[in-house]
């Protein structure tokens, strides 16, 4: 695990730091971020330190606990989460958790409990969690990892010292997404990945800039043409649920310009098709299809075995419906 600390990283770091110096750093923190904006690595400083046999307000990088955390095989820092992504964290995992929490620490000092894709625990794993916040055992620290709180049990938010730090400006992602990739970056990149820079820069890395026209584009197809079932229904299937929240941002910017808004607008450096699409479909027929499409991806989230292939079409056919 990489422990960095990225620029807008840099208030909420400071508090902590005054934290750990005056010993009032809270057993069990909270951070809650959207995915791609660098909270592991800032959560992974935060145990560095927390386990660091020399340093206090950060960690001094060259003591045994240092060296063992940056290998990953330090033997007083547990990660967990789930076993693959898009699954829910589960009890085994927490219960788990909860004994690493009780025993004695290897190298005589801290204990340290990372649990990433807290928003994503059952409710039987976050009873199991709570239970251990309640009656925390000393000299262990849990740090939790979320995109939101909104879906966490509120009793486990209760107990946890809660942050959420702000995302940088548009521009200053921009400047930093593009001085990390010596390339211009599109405005609607950094807009799809919530303003996240990692999630940004990684969305370039991995060619979902034409991931993402190609779907946008056959989608734009299929709704005026009405053909192009197969083709537009493979993209989205082949980008899972990130195709879908595609979609989903483009529903809304299509609203936003039938209702005569341009701000905020998703897909910026597409307006020609947005507009487009906004003078082909009714606002009503838009409407009711932003809503069946959060359904399906609430759906299919929560479903995995579910036939995504033929629920998707079915959506799409709507779209023909009188």
């Amino acid at each position: 695990m990489q422990a960095k600390l990225y620029p807008w990283h840099q208030e909420i770091w400071q508090n902590w730091q005054q934290l750990l110096g005056q010993e009032r750093l809270h057993h069990a923190v909270l951070l809650s971020a959207p995915k791609g904006s660098g909270k592991i690595e800032l959560a992974a400083i935060l145990a560095k330190t927390i386990l660091c046999k020399n340093g206090v307000t950060e960690p001094c990088g060259m003591c045994h606990s240092c060296q063992l955390f940056d290998a990953d095989t330090h033997p007083d820092f547990h990660w967990l989460k789930p076993e693959s992504e898009g699954k829910q964290l589960g009890v085994d995992a927490v219960r788990a958790g909860n004994q690493y929490a009780w025993e004695t620490s290897q190298l005589g000092g801290q204990r340290v409990i990372l649990i990433q894709n807290a928003d994503r625990m059952g409710e039987a794993a976050a009873n199991a969690l709570l239970k251990t916040l309640e009656e925390p055992p000393s000299h262990c620290h849990f740090i939790l990892l979320s995109q939101s709180m909104d879906t966490m049990l509120p009793t486990v938010v209760s107990r946890c010292n809660k942050w959420k730090p702000k995302l940088p400006e548009e521009a200053v992602v921009k400047r930093w997404v593009e001085g990390e990739l010596f390339e211009s970056v599109p405005l609607q990149v950094l807009r799809i990945n919530r303003g996240a820079p990692l999630a940004a820069k990684a969305f370039i890395e991995d060619g979902s800039v034409g991931k993402h026209k190609a779907l946008v584009d056959a989608f734009a197809e299929f709704v005026s043409k009405r053909q192009g079932l197969f083709s537009v229904t493979d993209l989205i299937v082949k980008a899972q649920q990130e195709g879908l929240q595609w979609l989903s941002f483009l529903m809304l910017d299509i609203i936003k310009v039938q209702q005569g808004s341009d701000e905020a607008i998703v897909h910026c450096d597409d307006m020609k098709t947005v507009q487009n699409l906004a003078s082909a479909l009714p606002q009503a027929k838009v409407m009711s299809q932003l809503m069946a499409l959060n359904r399906l991806k609430a759906e299919l989230s929560k479903h995995t075995g579910l036939n995504s292939e033929l629920l998707i079409s079915r959506w799409l056919t709507e779209f023909t419906a009188s």
